[in-house]
């Protein structure tokens, strides 16, 4: 297993268990975002009467700009109506101030989080739908070329309302949850998490926290044009698809929890087969969890897909691998689609296998691989350069191909070793 997003998933097992020692250069590593969703700069415009303004996709350079332009020409405009999981705090930060400027009110019908919350807690009357999500973390270090490279440190900096310029994006968000009044015990959890592992506030906590006004008791606004729709129109959408109808029968939570990411990505700006391609993460990280109890015939199938998806990669430089903020996904050509197509096909066929082997003793995974596995490794990489998520994940590529170069007798026990790993079972 392996195309797509289960690429990155051999370098996360790799750097949890220091299988390559830090003596070499890579140290114990934080875990690589197997789905993080990433989507193109937003799309800032206003709806047929003029009284709304929608702001659907991340906040990038110009967006602010962008705002300003469309909130001049509709005098009209009353609410601001937020899709997006973030972008930069200081385009977010201006916007914010234009809504507080102009007393408007803003809207959540399903995701805003990151950056966006800056907006949305600037309304004058603050709106959540029903099923809306708001996504607190830790503003994110962006470097030259936009590629998050850490969180901020947090500060002790107290700011006015108008400064705005050269200040660090956790006192933005800071200051915008004070001036609504939320106590500091929200914003220092708010401010606690990282940006893989969001807080996600009930709307009770965010009504107490006077971050939210009020839950709207329908919905309020007519939705922007092309995001995904309600929860239950997704489902309906997946259950056609063989691959979903097999999860929702056969591992109903995950499949739960993977409608809830699409419905969230699919509605903050992201394409819809983006969206499903990164709800679709969930189950193929559910499956490898437990995929080391697999027989041997379908391990070879999954190694075989995993080493084809590691192959084409490198041969176009490895595309998978970039994560720009702003950024959309790597493009699917022909070959990743028939890749999927093999995977969905694996994946069904093991979740309708009943039988089951045990995986390898954790200790005598780890053995194994280090004897087998890292001589091959080894001349392939210049493992002490390997200090960014880029290099991790093309490291988790050549990984695939390192086992299936193995011996005919040695592939599928590799394989089923570094399935069986310690720590898989809890990686996020």
């Amino acid at each position: 297993m392996g195309a797509m997003l289960l690429r990155r998933f051999a370098i996360v097992l790799l750097c949890l268990i220091g299988l390559i020692p830090a003596q070499i250069g890579l140290a114990q590593a934080p875990v690589v975002p197997v789905a993080a969703p990433k989507q193109a700069k937003a799309r800032i415009f206003p709806s047929s009467d003029g009284t709304v303004i929608y702001i659907v996709g991340m906040m990038m350079e110009g967006s602010f700009h962008n705002f300003d332009a469309v909130l001049r020409s509709e005098p009209k405009a009353r609410t601001v109506y937020l899709a997006s999981s973030g972008g930069l705090t200081i385009e977010a930060r201006m916007i914010a101030a234009l809504v507080r400027k102009h007393k408007l009110n803003t809207y959540v019908e399903a995701y805003c989080a990151s950056a966006c919350t800056q907006i949305f807690a600037s309304g004058q009357e603050r709106i959540l739908g029903r099923e809306a999500k708001l996504g607190f973390h830790q503003a994110t270090v962006l470097d030259g070329n936009g590629k998050p490279n850490g969180v901020r440190a947090p500060t002790e900096r107290k700011l006015s309302s108008t400064t705005v310029f050269g200040v660090n994006g956790n006192d933005t968000l800071r200051l915008a949850y004070e001036m609504v009044g939320a106590d500091q015990a929200f914003i220092d959890k708010a401010l606690s998490f990282s940006p893989e592992n969001m807080w996600q506030p009930t709307a009770r906590e965010l009504i107490e926290a006077k971050i939210v006004t009020r839950v709207a008791d329908r919905e309020e606004l007519a939705p922007p044009p092309g995001v995904g729709g309600s929860r239950s129109t997704i489902k309906a959408r997946l259950s056609s698809d063989p691959l979903w109808q097999r999860a929702f029968e056969k591992i109903p939570d995950v499949a739960e929890r993977a409608l809830d990411d699409i419905w969230l990505a699919s509605n903050s700006g992201m394409d819809f087969d983006a969206a499903i391609l990164a709800g679709r993460g969930v189950l193929v990280i559910a499956v490898t969890r437990v995929l080391a109890t697999a027989p041997d015939e379908l391990l070879d199938r999954s190694l075989r897909i995993s080493a084809a998806s590691a192959r084409h990669q490198r041969e176009r430089g490895y595309p998978g691998c970039v994560n720009t903020v702003g950024s959309e996904p790597a493009a699917v050509d022909a070959t990743d689609k028939a890749l999927l197509r093999e995977e969905d096909g694996l994946i069904i066929d093991f979740l309708n296998t009943p039988g089951r082997q045990k995986p390898m003793n954790g200790e005598a995974a780890k053995k194994y691989l280090m004897k087998e596995l890292f001589p091959t490794l080894a001349p392939k990489v210049r493992l002490g350069r390997i200090k960014d998520s880029e290099s991790k994940c093309r490291l988790g590529f050549q990984t695939y191909e390192a086992i299936d170069e193995l011996p005919a007798n040695k592939r599928i026990k590799a394989y089923r070793a570094l399935l069986s790993l310690p720590g898989l079972a809890n990686a996020p």
